[in-house]
């Protein structure tokens, strides 16, 4: 796509998705956690009233994200912008009300999707997001080649979306959905949910700050490189998050109810292969980061090389929080909430510090280092409760030093190889 497209498309498409995500993590209420671990999770009402409280969110805040495009879209509002700023490039509002449609086929997907991963059944799961990625992809690199722009994007977003949609329907085993609305079961949902709000709200913060800051201080072609580094450094995280989603609060429920006193061994045996994905792509994406850049993009995008070597610093710092999730399960989601809070305050101060002290590369390297802080308080309210072990902590530091050398034995190969040459290729 970046080679049919332009790095301003990048930056549109980034920061639209801050005010659609902030959205959706505002108005949060955990359903997925309340089906999870409720003893009604099973209950093909409840399964269908949460459905419907799902759908009539993502109508809700699609409305307001309408309305929000709208108003900065007013030639009296607009105007305010810096000139060389995303938000004042005159796609930003309607590329992002068209995206926000992608809110309504979230929400419209069947809550057979959650029964299945209480189950831990993620055979259709793993099925479901494959088989959408694959069919949507065509379609965005189609319209791409027909015609360059950052509808692109949109178009095969939302189509990956109805794919979803209609699969999660029909291929996921489980109860089909219907309209049921049934208050005790709202009750619950709400109830449950409040203070998830909370840290979702902080979540946001925490996720898209970054964006929104950089919407105001880069021009939006830098904008887009970053979203670029970030992209490819998501795509390692979002596997180890992958993991992390389908077995925490699965299988960390399943001991709370059953076994309490097993916690820590069952936390730690889950969570060794993401502390070794964790640890292997931190390290290997700061050996490798110029080299996979210089590789998948054009010359125009060299400077997402170190700003992903830099951003892969956090990805090694990924499995200290995680222990978030027994605390879900317990139900202690206000302290989740609280240190999600402190997450996000961590993060606007590093970035604020980086960008002050040493520019634009510092500003992302707080992005990259922020979570220390959240994860020192996560981790000392667990010790608290026993649920920790420093040994099993510290077995990523080697595997982490694994991982720098494994990426840069990939580049030393690279390089007798001539694969370092491999940007003259985009001058031809």
């Amino acid at each position: 796509m970046t080679r049919l497209l332009f790095p301003e498309a990048f930056g549109i498409v980034a920061a639209a998705a801050a005010p659609i995500v902030g959205l959706a993590l505002i108005s949060d209420f955990g359903v997925n956690a309340v089906i999870v671990q409720s003893r009604r999770g099973e209950d093909d009402d409840f399964l269908r009233s949460a459905w419907v409280f799902q759908l009539l969110r993502g109508l809700l805040i699609w409305a307001i994200l309408v309305a929000f495009c709208l108003v900065i879209s007013i030639p009296a509002i607009h105007d305010r912008f810096p000139i060389e700023s995303v938000y004042a490039n005159h796609l930003f509002p309607p590329v992002t009300a068209m995206m926000g449609l992608g809110l309504v086929l979230t929400h419209a997907e069947s809550t057979a999707v959650i029964l299945n991963h209480r189950r831990l059944n993620q055979k259709p799961i793993v099925l479901l997001g494959m088989s959408s990625r694959i069919l949507a992809l065509p379609i965005m690199i189609a319209w791409a080649w027909v015609m360059p722009s950052v509808w692109a994007f949109v178009g095969g977003s939302l189509a990956g979306g109805m794919i979803r949609v209609i699969l999660s329907h029909t291929m996921v085993p489980g109860p089909r959905m219907a309209l049921v609305w049934k208050r005790d079961h709202i009750r619950e949902i709400v109830h449950f949910g409040k203070w998830i709000a909370v840290s979702s709200f902080a979540s946001f913060i925490s996720q898209q700050s970054d964006v929104v800051l950089f919407g105001f201080l880069l021009p939006t072609s830098t904008l887009g490189i970053y979203a670029i580094a970030k992209l490819l450094g998501g795509a390692a995280e979002g596997v180890i998050d992958r993991l992390n989603s389908t077995l925490a609060l699965p299988i960390l429920g399943e001991v709370i109810r059953k076994d309490p006193g097993n916690l820590r061994d069952r936390y730690y045996g889950f969570r060794l292969p993401i502390d070794g994905l964790a640890a292997l792509f931190s390290g290997g994406l700061i050996a490798t980061g110029h080299l996979i850049v210089g590789i998948l993009y054009d010359p125009r995008y060299a400077e997402a090389g170190t700003m992903l070597q830099i951003l892969a610093i956090g990805i090694a710092l990924y499995p200290f929080h995680l222990i978030r999730s027994a605390f879900t399960a317990t139900g202690d989601t206000h302290v989740v909430a609280s240190v999600t809070i402190v997450q996000a305050i961590s993060l606007l101060v590093c970035i604020s510090t980086g960008y002050t002290v040493f520019g634009t590369f510092g500003a992302i390297a707080g992005v990259a280092v922020h979570r220390l802080f959240p994860s020192a308080v996560i981790m000392f309210l667990a010790q608290k409760r026993n649920w920790l072990s420093i040994w099993h902590e510290l077995r990523i530091i080697p595997i982490f030093i694994f991982g720098i050398i494994l990426g840069e034995i990939v580049v030393a190969t690279a390089n007798i190889l001539g694969f370092n040459e491999i940007h003259h290729i985009w001058h031809r």
